[in-house]
């Protein structure tokens, strides 16, 4: 259940966050050795846009910190995050010759833990954070702005 502090939001600005959320996660999926291995890209939105579209997956909520968090992982973690999405190729570029780049390496054999900001990741899980950040300028105007923070893995394979 959302605060009580929570609006909501127009289907289409809904829709215009979940392809921002697209492109951003597409850019950062290259065909390059270097890539593989943790992303993180944060951008900016609001509190109730974030709510609006993550409602169901916030696992933790800190009214002091003013922050949400959300965990995706597991054998249908890619899944759930298209339809959240509505792009079921959210997480993938084919590049020539058949090498595909591709968000939250599914198990295989073997996990990798990689631990982030004290925080444990599992290689196949992708979080995300949302939390105001502000401050002070020198007149003493406070200014702050809500942002997402999304911390996933990137993995290549030759199909």
């Amino acid at each position: 259940m959302p605060p009580q502090h929570i609006c909501s939001v127009s289907k289409s600005e809904l829709l215009h966050l979940k392809r921002i959320i697209v492109k951003e996660l597409q850019k950062r999926l290259n065909n390059h050795h270097t890539a593989v291995g943790e992303q993180t890209f944060s951008i900016h939105c609001s509190e109730d846009a974030f709510v609006g579209l993550f409602k169901k997956y916030i696992t933790h909520y800190s009214p002091c910190r003013s922050s949400y968090f959300c965990s995706f992982k597991g054998e249908g973690a890619f899944d759930k995050i298209g339809r959240l999405l509505n792009d079921k190729n959210w997480g993938e570029h084919n590049y020539i010759k058949g090498q595909l780049s591709f968000a939250i390496y599914m198990y295989l054999k073997s996990l990798k833990i990689i631990v982030i900001n004290k925080k444990i990741l599992v290689n196949g899980e992708m979080t995300v954070k949302w939390k105001v950040t502000g401050g002070k300028d020198k007149e003493n105007h406070k200014f702050e702005a809500g942002s997402a923070q999304f911390h996933f893995f990137l993995d290549q394979c030759q199909i």
